[in-house]
């Protein structure tokens, strides 16, 4: 594992002046090694370890000190399941598809509260101009209006849950920038966030059963005519979703096709008086059926005394009948 140094074998120390490059992780193919906390003084050193590396974690500067910094600080992204985060402000789940015969990519989001659907909004490009990087322009995209959303909500604080660790990575300047989508990403997220709103990222992975995450990744499919895997549906067969009006409802419906009726409106009065009359239907049927049960056992237990003992039975349940009277 490398360590935390700036050196080069023929020169010794690096001017200042020059251009570094911090490595936090990357993978060194001719040791077959880890590498971590390491400072290059050439682009071409640079990518010997971070070329070919999925997920690779890199920056450059030119400042020493500012690099060091870097190499020293946490990468501002939490993993669900792993790390704690806010449970108590909006959470907005994003995602993007792409679709190749088209050439366009789509976005989604999804904004909970309290576990509680607050807003869904999905869309596709116009044109196919953003080709090159496909459904990572959605999700950009999808965190972009996220925010918006809860800017617009007056919200103080909210968590991007997302599968593209560059939500987090470009936004916080935590990784190079090289491509002109992410360079924009960056900068409109940095405008956003200077309006007064904590934005905490969480990374979950996709595909992996996560039901807002799901319903995210279905509708990008819903917008570009994808077929999907169905998991809402699935999950809709013995849960329910609770949403928080009826134009959230409406959204979820080419999804969950047939099995709206466990798309449950907190606050629509209609579903509060179907519950309880539901409630009352089962609370009939039990008592129904517990008379019932009582009714029989009765009779075996007649049947099993003499005539008097059953004379005195009946004079006692006549007497409790008309008592009810």
């Amino acid at each position: 594992m490398k360590k935390l140094c700036l050196y080069n074998k023929d020169k010794g120390v690096v001017s200042l002046a020059k251009k570094v490059y911090a490595i936090k992780e990357g993978f060194n193919f001719s040791t077959n090694e880890k590498v971590e906390n390491l400072i290059v003084d050439t682009w071409a050193e640079c990518q010997k370890y971070i070329k070919g590396v999925k997920g690779a974690k890199y920056k450059s500067f030119e400042d020493i000190n500012e690099a060091r910094k870097f190499l020293s600080q946490g990468d501002g992204m939490l993993k669900k399941g792993i790390d704690s985060y806010p449970m108590d402000c909006l959470h907005i789940y994003v995602d993007g598809s792409y679709n190749i015969s088209t050439e366009k990519y789509s976005y989604a989001l999804v904004a909970v509260k309290e576990n509680i659907i607050q807003y869904i909004e999905n869309g596709k490009s116009k044109d196919n101009s953003s080709k090159s990087i496909r459904q990572i322009a959605g999700e950009l995209e999808a965190t972009i209006k996220g925010v918006e959303y809860a800017l617009r909500q007056k919200e103080n604080k909210v968590v991007i849950f997302h599968d593209y660790a560059g939500i987090a990575h470009h936004a916080t300047g935590f990784w190079e920038r090289k491509e002109q989508s992410s360079i924009e990403y960056h900068n409109k997220m940095k405008s956003l966030m200077n309006n007064g709103i904590e934005v905490i990222f969480v990374k979950v992975d996709s595909h992996t059963g996560d039901l807002y995450n799901e319903i995210a990744d279905e509708k990008c499919k819903e917008a570009l005519n994808i077929t999907s895997n169905n998991e809402v549906y699935k999950y809709l067969g013995n849960n329910k979703i609770y949403v928080s009006n009826n134009l959230v409802k409406e959204e979820l419906k080419f999804i969950v096709r047939d099995r709206d009726y466990n798309i449950i409106n907190i606050n629509n009065e209609e579903n509060i008086n179907n519950d309880h009359i539901k409630k009352c239907e089962v609370a009939l049927d039990n008592n129904i059926n517990e008379s019932d049960e009582i009714i029989n056992k009765l009779k075996l237990l007649l049947k099993a005394i003499p005539i008097e003992k059953q004379r005195d039975v009946l004079s006692y349940a006549e007497y409790l009948y008309n008592k009810e009277k």
